[in-house]
């Protein structure tokens, strides 16, 4: 793969948290007490197990529509016992269907309350329902029960990682890992944590831990190679994101990272290889085809980057960032208008979307539109007060209208904001020139002059040189 340029994609690379834990398998139901049942009961009792069985061989295998299939054999030949609900219920909870799986989990809490199992899956399931003050009293509830159940631990602190909640859910990824030393998802979990609080070395000691108890773990490798990214080790994070996907082909969230990266690094071919898997994993994800429209924006392909951004906004009509990137092809085609309706319908969707305010601002501008780009340029000051950009835009366009007050305002801004701005300096030396404070404006053509020599701009030295001359 060769090496080409650097791709102005803005990488949202994210390491996300393991996820909620698996449970150990079910033993068997054992009753003693039991009276010996018929021979043809017998046999019956016989294949429900034997199902069950079946069942619990499918789900190791990930086969979780066969597991259910056989589940609902069990349950049929043995509809009194409690195991194969609890089973059902958890597949039933892998396959989306947390409905389900919470109606199953009820049937088994009513054959057996002290079950700690059953409150465990139950509260995953309720999670995935969205119901996270029930889940988290299922959980509280099988802990009770069971305070040397890790999975339990690790699913209570990873639904508290969802509301932010570092310190109380490293101490359930602590408390599960005393339960059980070597539980690499309470490993994974509690690096995600800690990457968050800011300890990245702590993170990455978390994952390279998990990896040793479990190098078959896709996962665990997209949290380290996330985490290596964030350290700047983006070659060893492409590593580990190759890694997991060699381990688990169908893993969407390695593609998305690595493509990232690569489109960070340069490699944009490989980027867009990577989201073209992706979007063939994942049809309806509007994002993917966003990213991979950029993608191919840099890599000069219009037409199919505007092929993306269309495909984006049929699965969201809503996602103004796709409206905006679409708004900039046109753009860089000389399609004024059409970018301008695009930056428009992005800003009626968003409001807020200072970059597709500046955008429009510019068009505005260019088409003679003055006190239009300074309306623009106003709103995306307001939704970006810390975007020297916006600032310096503004400052331009209050200056091509005749504000030069509030133009030299808005250049000390950008300059509050960023010290190292050449323009920003040169535009506020001529403005405080033209109002007669020459002392102000040499000091301010000066800085101009050294930064533009520092970056290299021969022609914004040489204009600078001849303002102060």
């Amino acid at each position: 793969m060769r090496f080409i340029r650097r791709s102005s994609c803005h990488v949202t690379a994210a390491i996300a948290a393991f996820g909620l834990a698996a449970f150990p398998a079910f033993a068997q139901d054992a009753k003693p007490d039991a009276p010996k049942p018929t021979l043809e009961v017998s046999n019956r009792l016989q294949e429900a197990q034997n199902f069950f069985n079946q069942g619990e061989n499918r789900v190791r295998d990930a086969k979780y529509r066969e597991a259910l299939e056989a589940y609902n054999q069990a349950i049929q030949l043995n509809p009194t016992w409690g195991r194969p609900y609890i089973s059902r219920g958890s597949v039933r909870s892998k396959l989306g269907d947390h409905q389900g799986a919470i109606q199953d989990l009820d049937q088994a809490a009513q054959m057996n309350p002290t079950d700690a199992m059953i409150y465990a899956h139950r509260g995953s399931a309720r999670f995935g329902l969205g119901d996270t003050a029930a889940a988290l009293t299922d959980l509280n509830q099988a802990i009770v029960l069971n305070p040397n159940l890790a999975a339990a631990y690790v699913n209570r602190g990873y639904i508290r990682t969802q509301s932010q909640s570092w310190d109380e859910a490293i101490a359930d990824f602590d408390q599960a890992l005393r339960v059980e030393p070597k539980f690499a998802p309470a490993l994974v979990n509690r690096g995600f944590v800690k990457l968050q609080k800011g300890d990245r070395q702590a993170a990455l000691n978390d994952l390279n831990e998990a990896i040793k108890l479990q190098p078959n773990s896709a996962e665990a490798f997209v949290a380290r190679g996330t985490i290596q990214h964030e350290i700047g080790e983006s070659e060893t994070a492409i590593a580990d994101f190759s890694q997991a996907i060699r381990l688990k082909p169908t893993l969407a969230d390695a593609y998305y990272n690595r493509a990232q990266v690569n489109a960070k690094l340069g490699y944009l071919e490989a980027a867009e290889t990577d989201l073209t898997k992706l979007a063939m994993l994942t049809p309806d994800r509007a994002i993917v085809f966003h990213q991979r429209g950029m993608v191919r924006a840099a890599l000069e392909n219009s037409e199919g980057a505007i092929a993306d951004y269309n495909q984006a906004l049929k699965l969201n009509p809503n996602f103004a960032p796709a409206i905006k990137s679409r708004g900039d092809l046109r753009a860089a085609s000389g399609d004024k208008e059409g970018a301008i309706a695009d930056y428009s319908q992005a800003v009626q969707i968003q409001p807020n979307f200072a970059a597709a305010l500046s955008e429009r601002a510019e068009l505005r501008a260019k088409l003679g539109d003055r006190f239009g780009a300074t309306q623009d340029f106003s709103a995306a000051v307001d939704a970006d007060s810390n975007n020297p950009n916006a600032f310096e835009n503004r400052g331009e366009a209050r200056m091509n209208t005749g504000d030069l007050q509030g133009a030299i305002d808005d250049f000390s801004k950008a300059i509050s904001l960023d010290s190292s701005r050449p323009k920003a300096f040169y535009h506020r030396g001529i403005l405080l020139k033209r109002i007669g404070n020459q002392q102000s404006a040499i000091v301010d053509l000066q800085r101009a002059a050294d930064l533009y020599l520092q970056k290299g701009d021969a022609e914004g030295y040489r204009n600078t040189l001849a303002q102060m001359n």
